[in-house]
């Protein structure tokens, strides 16, 4: 049992580790060829003018830093918006997988918020609009939904 044990866990820590699964090197960064049919897109489906495209960057350590998780091997998050950047997972970062670029349509609807003044009644708030959106993001090219709404709803409230 003890021998089982250590299989699963040694084949556990390969499959989980960055290395071993991430898809583009740490530090790559996503090209504004890529991002500019993704802010046209969230422009048209939001009505917020994005004038200037976001540095894009796919890293797992970035994205620990910035969330303060660094040390931590898997964080919850695949992606961040911080102002003028978008942070994706070298991991999950995959140039021809839709539900990726989801992620980037989400973090860029933060950018778009970002640039439009947006304010919102609280930090949750803000998540409403960029669930909704990646979601339609995902069916209009295809693909399920990520999050149902109860789910958006619970994650967007106040308090």
């Amino acid at each position: 049992m003890k021998y089982f044990l250590c299989i699963v866990a040694a084949t556990l820590a390969i499959f989980f580790s960055s290395e071993a699964k991430a898809a583009v090197p740490d530090g790559t960064i996503i090209s504004a060829s890529t991002m500019a049919p993704l802010a046209r897109w969230v422009e048209n489906a939001s009505h917020m003018k994005i004038h200037a495209l976001p540095i894009v960057t796919a890293s797992g350590f970035r994205l620990k830093t910035s969330l303060g998780l660094e040390g931590v091997q898997q964080a919850r998050s695949v992606a961040a918006y911080l102002p003028g950047q978008i942070i994706i997972n070298n991991i999950m970062w995959d140039p021809e997988s839709l539900r990726a670029k989801s992620y980037l349509v989400h973090e860029m609807v933060h950018h778009a918020q970002t640039l439009a003044g947006r304010t919102y009644p609280c930090h949750n708030a803000k998540e409403r609009d960029a669930y909704i959106l990646q979601n339609k993001w995902l069916v209009e090219h295809g693909e399920d939904p990520i999050y149902s709404q109860e789910w958006i709803n619970e994650m967007s409230a106040c308090g």
